[in-house]
């Protein structure tokens, strides 16, 4: 992790503390600010750097099949068990689990993690034999999970629970004295190796301070990378920099709302889908809404 600012020298020490102890983490913040990575130097500053840090990547699974990749399952536990299947959670052993953007955690699977966290113990789906789990927690999101507790969408008995040890990481807009070095960092990252030593303009910089970086880190990153594959010479330049637009205020604002009511509406149907076992037909009798204008909605959510 990289940077001199204040919110920095702030993290690096509310990482050291966290290392030291057991409790679970929530590092918070938005999309692009560099939780994953806030998670894994926790693990590797603690003492068990040396046991497996097992990610739980939630965006990528698919909410159905969430509860049956953390805890695993028996043979035969339903229709297409063929063989028995650890879950994540064993794969962890004594080690660490990273639940990468928690907020995305079915709500009936969060009654589960919670029971298992009660208990210290779980029961892969089918089994009758519960397995000991010792691992350490660390959980990441980029949203804001106390409002969603009020709303009803987030266990509040999880999220006190997983907020034992909260971390909010600061969007780059908030630490733009960070940038020159990050922009040194991620240089010598993608420079070409057959060439001489490249480096930014001084307008360059100063163009790259002066964004607001609705990307933060990771499109900071990816602007580097497009300025050094683009720029035959051993400047670059402004011209080389293609930055998108930012949105004025009442755009940011309606933009922010869509995205909300997407997610409110992703929430819908995934409810729809488990209470219905996922019988497309009756989840959309749930939703009020056509079996065609489901599977449209489905395919616009990657569900």
């Amino acid at each position: 992790m990289i940077g001199v600012s204040s919110h920095m020298r702030r993290l690096y020490s509310l990482i050291h503390q966290a290392s030291n102890y057991a409790y679970p983490v929530l590092i918070t913040g938005e999309k692009g600010t560099g939780k994953q990575l806030a998670a894994q130097t926790i693990h590797s500053l603690s003492q068990r750097k040396e046991k497996a840090l097992v990610v739980a990547d939630f965006p990528t699974l698919v909410p159905t099949l969430v509860e049956s990749e953390l805890f695993g399952y028996e043979r035969g536990a339903f229709t297409g068990a063929s063989q028995t299947q650890w879950g994540l959670l064993t794969y962890a052993r004594e080690g660490t689990i990273l639940l990468k953007e928690v907020g995305e955690l079915p709500h009936h699977v969060q009654a589960r993690f919670v029971q298992m966290l009660q208990e210290k113990e779980f029961k892969p789906i089918g089994s009758i034999h519960p397995i000991p789990f010792k691992a350490r927690i660390l959980a990441t999101t980029s949203r804001d999970l106390q409002a969603e507790v009020e709303r009803g969408i987030f266990r509040q008995d999880l999220f006190l629970r997983l907020n034992a040890t909260p971390i909010s990481l600061a969007p780059l807009r908030e630490r733009k004295e960070d940038i020159p070095l990050l922009i040194d960092y991620f240089l010598e990252k993608y420079e070409r190796k057959d060439q001489a030593r490249m480096n930014f303009s001084p307008a360059a910089v100063q163009h790259l301070c002066k964004h607001d970086w609705p990307g933060n880190v990771r499109e900071l990153e990816e602007k580097i990378r497009e300025g050094v594959s683009v720029c035959s010479g051993p400047i670059i330049d402004v011209r080389d920099i293609k930055l998108t637009p930012e949105l004025p205020d009442d755009r940011r604002w309606a933009a922010d709302l869509t995205s909300y009511l997407d997610e409110r509406e992703r929430q819908a149907i995934v409810q729809a889908l488990h209470e219905s076992q996922g019988d497309q037909w009756a989840a959309a009798r749930l939703l009020g809404i056509g079996e065609s204008a489901l599977r449209k909605r489905l395919q616009y959510y990657h569900l």
